[in-house]
C-alpha cells in the first residue's frame, strides 16, 4: 500500500490559522529575497551583508522544509528542523545587535567562541 501524498489542496492542516500564517510569511520571504539577493551580487557588501547572504537563504528553505514537512503530516521531522530555524533567525538578529560578533563570524562561527542560543536569547 503506497503512502498518500497530500496536496496544497488537501492537506491534513488545510485551513489552520497560524499556519496560513507561516505560508504568507514564507511568501513574503521568498518575494522580498528574490529582489534583494540579485543585488548583492558583483558589489561590495559589508561583513553583515556577506553573513545575510548566506543566513537568509538557509532560513527560507528550512522554512519551506518546515512547512512541506506539515503538508504531507509528517510533524516531528517538521519539529525537528524549528531549532536551526530558530538558531539562523536568531544568529541573524545576535550579528545585527553585536556588530563585533561578525569577527567571529568570519572566522567560521566556531561553537566556542559563539554565544549560545540559550545565552544569548536571556539577555
Amino acid at each position: 500500500m503506497s503512502a498518500p501524498v497530500f496536496t496544497p489542496d488537501d492537506e491534513p492542516y488545510l485551513g489552520r490559522e497560524l499556519l496560513l500564517q507561516f505560508d504568507n510569511l514564507i511568501c513574503s520571504c521568498l518575494e522580498l529575497n528574490s529582489k534583494c539577493a540579485p543585488a548583492s551580487h558583483d558589489r561590495g557588501l559589508s561583513d553583515f551583508q556577506r553573513a545575510l547572504c548566506i543566513l537568509v537563504p538557509q532560513t527560507i528553505s528550512l522554512g519551506l522544509s518546515i512547512r512541506e514537512l506539515i503538508r504531507q503530516g509528517y510533524l516531528f521531522g517538521a519539529k525537528v528542523l524549528i531549532r536551526p530555524f530558530v538558531e539562523r533567525a536568531v544568529t541573524m538578529l545576535y550579528l545585527f545587535h553585536n556588530h563585533d560578533a561578525l569577527g567571529i563570524w568570519n572566522e567560521g562561527w566556531d561553537h566556542r567562541r559563539r554565544p549560545g542560543l540559550k545565552k544569548w536569547w536571556s539577555t
